[in-house]
């Protein structure tokens, strides 16, 4: 049978399953195949002129959206990585001496300002380590404005930023992610300048001798009266909301269903104004867990994601988020994140596991065991309980068992100690597993463990290491 009279949908399923490359080989077989396999091709594109492996294939890129507007069309995320300069090890002493290091640069600018008006279907931007280079800044603020300038473009991503670079003129964003330096500089007026913005992440990295900035300044461009439509915010770093901020930023989180804030410190007073407003979270991921947070997260229900990081060496707090506030969230909870820093009421036992077992929507558990009272020869112990308890999670797809210590140890645990919990699993055995027991991956340090057949043991099933 000829490829050109497969049907379509079973064309768009074969084009679906190689991998990137193997769809480049596929566009070469056919007309048919080209023509579906190309808009998979492009749909993500990657700019690295820093890389002299990857120096011409770029360039061939940038020429190729100024002469084949056709293919420009299906991009719909970019991502540029470092400076839009040529590698410096290209072309030798030759090169530098004919001047021709500044015609590269001067020919890299031209195909970008020229092809970027033809990627009206982009909708992502990514941009990791960016820099001016030598293009110099007006130049630099001219692409920008061409990007931003684009129709479709929802999704700013800056990762690894350091300075200089402008990305002022973006506007109307849904999406904006930002990792790095000066942050403060940067977000105040995308914020401001995208009425519409519903999820935001601000990553400032700590700093020697810095002082935290005010996490309050990233509304701090929008005009009096304005409030954000954010709904998801993310804040990491050195950040800081103190008592002061807590009035002032609570109106504009009034939409706010997700919140993952890790940052130098959160006034109490900010989970009792969320309490007070009814700003109930779907999804929150804290580091810092004090009564008022307990109290908050006790108020309502309906948490599909809850992210507990406990720094503290006591285990305040714990009895009460598993016996009253987990059972709240049971019914929808699907993500359960519980990782304290030393061992302690925190970690996995008997009353965290029943508090457990009444969450039957769970889909990935992360949750931590006490190495120190762990014994592999009790066949009671809580690993291969939670182990033959599966089947009270349908739904469960990744299981992650994280050891842990005391802050303290008068003694060096042995390797069979600190592989305790790998040997549980891999000693496990059952012979009527449930159809969500076979999607489930068991992880442990840096290995994945999946249940398959035993070959020797008809029946009989366990955990075998699987790649990762």
């Amino acid at each position: 049978m000829m490829f050109s009279s497969l049907p379509v949908e079973l064309l768009c399923k074969i084009t679906s399953l190689p991998s990137l490359e193997e769809k480049k080989n596929l566009r070469l077989t056919s007309r048919k195949f080209c023509d579906l396999a190309t808009p998979l091709v492009f749909q993500t594109v990657s700019l690295s002129l820093n890389e002299e492996r990857r120096y011409q294939e770029c360039m061939s890129f940038l020429e190729a959206l100024v002469s084949r507007v056709y293919l420009a069309r299906h991009i719909q995320t970019l991502r540029i990585h470092g400076s839009f300069d040529p590698p410096y090890g290209k072309g030798g002493f030759w090169y530098e001496i004919t001047n021709g290091r500044q015609r590269a640069i001067r020919l890299i600018e031209k195909r970008l300002l020229g092809g970027i008006p033809s990627l009206v279907s982009l909708r992502s931007l990514y941009f990791s380590g960016f820099h001016p280079g030598e293009l110099g800044l007006d130049s630099v603020n001219a692409i920008m404005l061409a990007l931003s300038n684009l129709p479709l473009l929802s999704v700013l991503n800056i990762g690894l930023h350091h300075g200089q670079a402008s990305y002022l003129d973006f506007h109307d964003l849904d999406n904006i992610s930002f990792n790095g330096k000066h942050g403060l500089d940067i977000i105040p007026s995308l914020v401001a300048r995208s009425p519409n913005l519903t999820r935001l992440r601000l990553s400032s990295p700590h700093q020697t001798r810095a002082v935290p900035e005010a996490a309050l300044d990233i509304f701090a461009g929008l005009r009096k009266g304005k409030l954000s439509c954010v709904e998801q915010l993310t804040l990491e770093g050195a950040l800081t909301l103190p008592t002061h901020d807590v009035p002032i930023i609570v109106p504009h989180l009034r939409r706010l269903t997700s919140l993952r804030i890790h940052i130098t410190d959160v006034a109490e007073e900010f989970w009792s104004a969320l309490r007070i407003e009814m700003i109930h979270l779907e999804d929150v991921s804290v580091d810092i867990v004090n009564d008022a947070l307990l109290e908050y997260l006790g108020s309502y229900s309906g948490s599909r994601t809850m992210m507990l990081i406990t720094e503290q060496e006591v285990d305040h707090g714990s009895p009460e988020f598993w016996r009253n506030i987990l059972p709240r969230h049971a019914d929808t909870l699907v993500e359960l994140y519980v990782q304290p820093k030393y061992a302690g009421r925190w970690c996995l036992d008997t009353r965290s596991l029943d508090a457990i077992r009444q969450c039957k929507r769970l889909e990935i558990l992360r949750v931590k065991v006490d190495q120190e009272k762990l014994d592999v020869n009790d066949k009671t112990n809580i690993i291969t309980r939670i182990l033959e308890g599966l089947y009270e999670w349908p739904c469960l797809t990744n299981l992650e068992l994280i050891s842990i210590q005391t802050p303290v140890i008068s003694r060096l645990l042995s390797n069979d100690e600190f592989d305790a919990i790998r040997k549980i699993v891999v000693a496990f055995r059952c012979t009527n597993p449930t159809d969500g027991a076979f999607r489930l991956k068991v992880s442990i340090s840096y290995a994945d463990y999946c249940l398959s057949r035993r070959k020797l043991d008809p029946g009989v099933y366990s955990f075998k290491e699987v790649d990762m």
